[in-house]
């Protein structure tokens, strides 16, 4: 009984799981605004200039920049989502931008991010003890 009742139990399990994979692929399509960034020393960074966009697994950082007329210094790379976490690749001809943007925190071409919250109107992602929190734009 035991033995016949294992493989239909991984079967459900696989498509539960992939079923939440998919959910986050469409939740996290489009453009999100970041609000604020909670540091590890308790210190929080707020911001209505940057800006993440998600689409067909590749996404853009956009950092507003105020001058004569507003411009965008921006970032391109890939993502990928695995359960409850994105992993973000940024393309190296753009990794001077990434490097240089305090709203970004990347040190390195790759960056993975914990999914604490997303649905229809805010995203939190988390890396190394800093909280990223968006809404949607």
């Amino acid at each position: 009984m035991i033995k016949k009742f294992l493989p239909l139990s991984t079967i459900i399990l696989t498509l539960l799981f992939s079923g939440c994979n998919k959910d986050n692929e469409n939740l996290i399509r489009g453009k999100w605004q970041l609000r604020h960034i909670d540091m590890p020393n308790n210190s929080q960074i707020s911001t209505d200039s940057v800006f993440y966009s998600f689409q067909l697994n590749i996404f853009e950082l956009a950092t507003l920049v105020q001058g004569n007329d507003f411009s965008a210094e921006k970032t391109n790379g890939i993502y990928t989502i695995k359960t409850d976490s994105i992993f973000m690749t940024v393309t190296p001809s753009y990794m001077g931008n990434a490097l240089k943007s305090p709203y970004y925190g990347w040190h390195t071409a790759e960056k993975n991010f914990a999914i604490k919250k997303l649905d229809h109107s805010a995203l939190i992602l988390s890396c190394n003890d800093t909280i990223y929190t968006f809404r949607k734009f």
